[in-house]
C-alpha cells in the first residue's frame, strides 16, 4: 500500500490522539483508581474504658494514660474526678491495653482486654507486679501479661490479704469488682498504705513493690490492729439512729457507723465448729470462718437498722447492695446481743448464696 505524501501527517497525528486516549482510559492512576483509594479511606471505632483510681483516697484530677496495641492511647485526655471516677475512649481495634494513673509521687497500674470497666489502684498494681515479675512502671512500657496470669495473681493476692487480716470477700475481683469511697475494697487499700507507712519491717511502697515482684507476696505487711479485741459486752448507741417505731419494742433505722464501737470477737462458732471471727471497724462489719467472708456496710441506710431492742436483747442488722460489673448483690450482717451487751450470734448472707450462722461459746453474762 502506498500512502499519499500528503495525508500522511495528518493519519499520524490521528493515531497519536487515538494513542494517548487508550492509555489515558485504562493506565492513569489519577482518574478512577484514585477515587476509589480516597472512598475506601478507614473510618476508626471507638470504645469506651471507664473505671475507678483509687489509693488512701480517690486520685481526683490525675490523668489516666494507656498504652495500646501499636502504641495507640486514649483518643483524648482523660482525667479522674473527684469520686475516682474516670472514662476515655480507645480505637476498638487496638485492645489490649495497659493503663497507668499518675498521683501523689506515685503510680498505678492495670490492663484491660476489651471495651468495659476496670480499676485502677495498688490492688491491681500489686497483682501486676507478682503476675509479671516486673517492677509495673517497666511492664507499662512494654511488657506483656494474659488473663489466665492475672486471674492466678489475684486469687493469691486476695488469699494473703485476708490471711494477713484485711476484710475482703475471698472471692472478690480486684481488678474488675467495682470500687468506691468506704467500701471494703477501698478501706482495705487504705489499711494496707497505712501498714506500710507505721510498720517497720518495709520501707515504702516500692520496696513492697520489689519484694512482691521476686515472689515474695508473703511479705504483705499485717493490718494495723487498731480495734478492740474480744470485748465483755458492748453498748449499742441507738443515738446514732433514727427512731422509728415507739411502744414495747424499740425500733430505730438510718443508723451510723457509730452505732456501735470498732471490736473483734473471735469467741464464735459456726454449728460445724469452725471458728468464726466478726470484726467492726469504722463503718465496715464483717463476719469471715476462713472460707467465706461476708461484709456490710453501716452508711446511715435504711435497712442498718435495729428492728429489736428490748429487755431480753438487741438484733443489730447491716444491710446494703455492693454493686460489681457483673451484678448487683445484696449482703446482710445482723449481730444479736444479750442484754449485758455480749453478743450472743451473728448471723450473715448475700444474694449469691453464701450464709455463716456463728454462736457464742462465752458463758451468757
Amino acid at each position: 500500500m502506498h500512502f499519499n505524501k500528503k495525508t500522511t501527517p495528518k493519519l499520524s497525528i490521528l493515531f497519536s490522539i487515538l494513542l494517548l486516549t487508550a492509555c489515558g482510559s485504562n493506565n492513569d492512576p489519577s482518574t478512577d483508581v484514585g477515587v476509589k483509594q480516597s472512598d475506601q479511606t478507614d473510618k476508626i471505632t471507638y470504645s469506651t474504658v471507664s473505671g475507678t483510681a483509687f489509693a488512701a483516697s480517690a486520685l481526683k484530677d490525675a490523668t489516666v494514660t494507656a498504652i495500646c496495641k501499636d502504641g495507640v492511647g486514649f483518643k483524648n485526655t482523660v482525667m479522674v474526678d473527684e469520686e475516682g471516677k474516670w472514662q476515655g475512649e480507645v480505637d476498638s481495634r487496638k485492645f489490649p491495653c495497659r493503663l497507668e494513673v499518675k498521683a501523689n509521687g506515685e503510680s498505678y497500674h492495670s490492663y484491660i482486654g476489651q471495651e468495659g470497666s476496670v480499676n485502677i489502684n495498688p490492688f491491681t498494681d500489686i497483682a501486676l507486679t507478682y503476675a509479671s515479675t516486673q517492677m509495673p512502671a517497666i511492664w507499662y512500657q512494654s511488657g506483656i501479661i494474659t488473663v489466665d496470669q492475672l486471674k492466678l495473681a489475684n486469687s493469691a493476692l486476695v488469699a494473703e490479704l485476708i490471711k494477713k487480716e484485711y476484710a475482703l470477700d475471698g472471692k472478690v475481683d480486684v481488678f474488675n469488682t467495682i470500687t468506691a469511697i468506704n467500701n471494703p475494697i477501698h478501706q482495705a487499700i487504705q489499711a494496707l498504705l497505712e501498714a506500710i507507712q507505721s510498720g517497720k519491717s518495709i520501707q515504702d511502697y516500692n520496696a513492697l513493690l520489689t519484694l512482691v515482684k521476686d515472689g515474695n507476696l508473703a511479705q504483705l505487711p499485717i493490718k494495723p490492729d487498731s480495734i478492740v479485741v474480744s470485748p465483755l459486752n458492748l453498748q449499742v448507741n441507738t443515738i446514732a439512729c433514727q427512731q422509728y417505731e415507739s411502744g414495747m419494742i424499740e425500733r430505730y433505722n438510718y443508723c451510723a457507723s457509730n452505732v456501735l464501737p470498732d471490736f473483734k470477737e473471735e469467741q464464735l462458732i459456726t454449728p460445724f465448729g469452725e471458728r468464726c471471727i466478726l470484726t467492726k471497724e469504722g463503718s465496715l462489719l464483717t463476719v469471715s470462718n476462713g472460707k467465706i467472708t461476708i461484709s456490710a456496710i453501716i452508711n446511715k441506710d435504711e435497712d442498718d437498722e435495729i428492728p429489736t431492742k428490748t429487755s431480753v436483747g438487741t438484733l443489730f442488722v447491716a444491710s446494703n447492695s455492693v454493686s460489681s460489673t457483673l451484678d448487683d448483690v445484696l449482703y446482710n450482717v445482723g449481730i444479736s446481743f444479750f442484754p449485758s451487751g455480749q453478743i450472743n450470734g451473728v448471723t450473715a448472707g448475700n444474694e449469691k448464696g453464701e450464709s455463716l450462722v456463728c454462736a457464742t461459746t462465752k458463758p451468757s453474762s
